[in-house]
């Protein structure tokens, strides 16, 4: 199994899909933490400061659908190729495939969560300092900075588990991409009762992002909830790999 993961994650740090949705995630999650720092009015007043410091953290769990997409890559990619006859024949079995790649993906996510925190800490502090104020770092500032690197965690093994179940790179990639910007907020925005019981709505309730989801449930709900979500979707995707022809 240390062997099946080693490999695995050598695959993800070797290829070009790592940097490259590394950089267009953090390209525009900077766009977007200048944008939530000069929509602020009053910036110098100690309140409008910590509200924009928390609003450019929490922006930093956006950089999750990024995340999910490169955990769908890690998977679908050798499904298109082929490759996973040759990785299935070279690993102790097919579970110890499935978990090296969930886990991989995962890792992959949290990487994603922790550059994303740290590119929207400099980029807000920088945006802040040009308008004469500071970016606060208070208890709930830490809190929401580990919360995004958690939901990109969880992204990383969401996206894998969807690419098990699906198996189809274009359609897993363009499935994830239109549910996570049009769909979530259709049915979010209409629907916010079920919504908040979806993995999106668990999202925003771990980032306690009331502003952008009002019905969001409590924070440990919504950890427990994306948790359960994950669980429930990666053992689906085991079974079903167990049981499929490759």
């Amino acid at each position: 199994m240390r062997d099946q993961l080693s490999a695995e994650l050598l695959k993800a740090r070797s290829g070009t899909a790592l940097p490259a949705l590394l950089l267009l995630a953090l390209m525009l999650a900077t766009l977007g933490q200048l944008g939530a720092v000069y929509a602020e009015s009053g910036i110098e007043d100690p309140g409008a400061a910590t509200a924009a410091s928390h609003r450019v953290l929490t922006m930093a769990g956006s950089c999750s659908l990024f995340a999910t997409v490169h955990g769908a890559l890690i998977v679908t990619a050798e499904f298109r190729s082929g490759a996973i006859g040759r990785t299935v024949l070279h690993a102790p079995g097919r579970p110890a495939v499935v978990i090296a790649k969930l886990v991989t993906a995962a890792a992959a996510g949290l990487l994603f969560g922790m550059l994303a925190v740290l590119a929207s800490a400099a980029v807000g502090a920088l945006a802040l300092a040009n308008l004469g104020s500071t970016l606060v770092l208070d208890a709930r500032s830490w809190q929401i900075a580990a919360a995004a690197v958690a939901a990109c965690g969880f992204g990383g093994l969401w996206g894998a588990a969807v690419g098990w179940l699906v198996r189809h790179q274009l359609a897993t990639i363009v499935g994830l991409l239109v549910w996570g910007t049009a769909g979530q907020l259709i049915v979010l925005g209409r629907l916010p009762a079920l919504g908040r019981f979806l993995p999106d709505g668990a999202q925003y309730a771990l980032l306690g992002d009331r502003l952008t989801f009002p019905d969001a449930l409590p924070v440990p709900l919504g950890a427990l909830l994306l948790a359960v979500w994950c669980a429930l979707f990666a053992l689906g995707a085991r079974a079903l790999f167990l049981r499929l022809d490759i």
